[in-house]
């Protein structure tokens, strides 16, 4: 087996995106700038480079603030998400309660008007979001999980503002959150103001020519995007890195069938690039189809597998995959796992990322992650370099390489039914369903 994959050039390639450029919130110019980093990476192998745009809605905070004034006065860090809504520039001033969680059991008319403390959300989103529309709390203020964690830098959901009204919503670290309620904070003043605008964002495709068989694609990819004002080092740079090293490997090695390297755009958002990337095939192929029935080489029926990178470089860890296909493509990964001594923890499922989408027009797709203990700090200022390793790097790209190398690469015919399965094709369903997400 022999392994050109370099960890330590991939980890400068990590570094370019989380320092140089940091943060890179989806749809912003910073992540226009990303982009265009990595699609002169992409040219300059040599690649077939293609920069495809497409429409998002987010957001800006203008002003957020979260002041305690009674039985005393004090300022509280917080984060907004800003597409659930907004206060408007004037402070909101509310009684602070605490519940448990946004379960149904727990929403009722003593919240309304009410400013809702709580560290959990609720097993069923949509029940929670109707009844909030109801009660009509005045904000919402999350408890983080982690007694180590600062306040996360999330987008919140258009799709629940547009379909149940404006909650004003702000993150707390749980020690702020500890320290509310042990002193009994009663009132709070609130400030959560932010400007909903449709951009551009982008998807970055690099594609190698295969030799023999160059009609069947292979798309391997990563998000490069990043939540508000954070460097995104694990989440997701790594991946991005990984994937642009990938690209230089094969290369130099050669592949028979086409290589399709995408740094996907605005996953944060809810896997938009990834989503625009296979509705577009979806309906370019149904287009074709609807023209002439026996058609069956549509850019659709020709992609073969999807290979995501997503949440990479964690130097304490270990490895997981999560496959959406047939059991032979998940025995591949267990079984080269068992050849190589790279350990993997192979799942079959939904995972949030972005083979999902691809895997909901019937691509099968296998995506690697590094499950390590400071991914707890994703979506936070602190996922940085501190907590990476170009041997992390090392690790997982070697083991992509070789599974690309024996069954993309070299392989005398495809080894994988391009088939999901129904329990699965289900899962995915329920998966969009539940996200209040729009399928590809």
């Amino acid at each position: 087996m022999v392994i050109k994959f370099n960890g330590e050039r991939a980890f400068k390639d990590l570094e370019s995106l989380a320092v140089d450029i940091g943060t890179r919130p989806s749809g912003s110019d910073r992540e226009k700038d990303a982009a265009k980093w990595v699609a002169s990476q992409f040219e300059a192998l040599g690649l077939t480079t293609e920069i495809q745009e497409f429409e998002v809605t987010t957001g800006r905070v203008v002003s957020q603030s979260l002041r305690v004034i009674e039985p005393y006065e004090d300022e509280v860090r917080c984060e907004m998400m800003p597409l659930y809504g907004s206060t408007g520039l004037e402070r909101m001033k509310g009684e602070l309660i605490h519940i448990d969680s946004l379960d149904e059991e727990h929403l009722n008319p003593g919240v309304a008007g009410k400013v809702i403390l709580t560290p959990g959300r609720s097993k069923d989103a949509k029940k929670t979001y109707k009844l909030l529309s109801r009660w009509k709390p005045l904000a919402l203020i999350f408890i983080e999980s982690s007694p180590r964690v600062l306040a996360k830098n999330l987008w919140g959901s258009l799709i629940v503002k547009d379909r149940y009204g404006e909650f004003p919503t702000l993150r707390i670290s749980y020690l702020d959150g500890l320290k509310l309620l042990e002193s009994q904070a009663s009132k709070v003043h609130v400030v959560a103001e932010a400007e909903v605008i449709k951009v551009k964002s982008q998807n970055v495709i690099g594609e190698l020519k295969g030799t023999e068989r160059p009609d069947e694609i292979v798309v391997i990819g990563g998000h490069y995007d990043t939540v508000l004002e954070v460097p995104g080092a694990g989440d997701n740079a790594g991946g991005t890195a990984i994937t642009i090293e990938l690209a230089r490997v094969f290369l130099e090695k050669g592949t028979k069938r086409t290589m399709r390297f995408v740094a996907w755009g605005a996953e944060e958002l809810g896997l938009l690039g990834s989503r625009d990337y296979a509705t577009k095939l979806r309906e370019a192929s149904e287009a074709a189809k609807k023209e002439d029935e026996n058609e069956d080489q549509t850019e659709l029926d020709r992609t073969l597998l999807c290979v995501n990178l997503d949440v990479q470089g964690g130097y304490i860890g270990t490895n997981v995959s999560n496959v959406l296909g047939t059991s032979d493509l998940k025995s591949a990964v267990k079984l080269l796992s068992k050849e190589t001594g790279i350990v993997f923890t192979v799942n079959e499922g939904v995972f949030s990322t972005d083979s999902t989408p691809l895997s909901a027009v019937g691509v099968p797709s296998v995506s690697f992650s590094r499950n390590t203990p400071p991914n707890q700090f994703m979506h936070s200022v602190e996922d940085d370099l501190k907590w990476l390793n170009h041997r992390a790097l090392q690790t997982q790209g070697a083991f992509v390489e070789e599974f690309l190398t024996r069954y993309v690469a070299n392989a005398a015919a495809f080894p994988f039914e391009k088939t999901i399965p129904e329990k699965q094709k289900k899962d995915i369903e329920d998966y969009f369903k539940r996200s209040m997400r729009k399928p590809p």
